[in-house]
């Protein structure tokens, strides 16, 4: 079984315990001062907003860029594939001829 690192994370002036596997533990961190760099831009754009509203507001816009990214990688990878697909054609029918 795959040892977990326990970490804090803080976010929004509160400290977050996490276990992550030793390498994810840089990524994890970064995560956590970016959802946190997020939150402190919002709240000083709007500053009468509740800290849950402002953090509901960053975990929606991470997610839709992160359901982007999942799409373009995928538009990407049928890309590739038909390209791949099409050098076998041309040589198949090279080795044919």
């Amino acid at each position: 079984m795959e040892e977990l690192l326990p970490i804090n994370i803080r976010i929004a002036g509160r400290t977050y315990p996490l276990s992550v596997r030793a390498e994810d533990e840089e990524t994890a961190r970064e995560a956590g001062r970016l959802v946190n760099e997020r939150f402190l831009e919002e709240k000083n754009k709007k500053k009468k907003r509740d800290d849950q509203d402002i953090l509901a507001v960053v975990a929606v816009m991470n997610t839709v860029r992160w359901l982007e990214a999942r799409r373009e990688r995928t538009d990407l990878q049928d890309k590739i594939a038909q390209r791949i697909s099409r050098l076998d054609e041309l040589i198949d029918s090279t080795l044919t001829t």
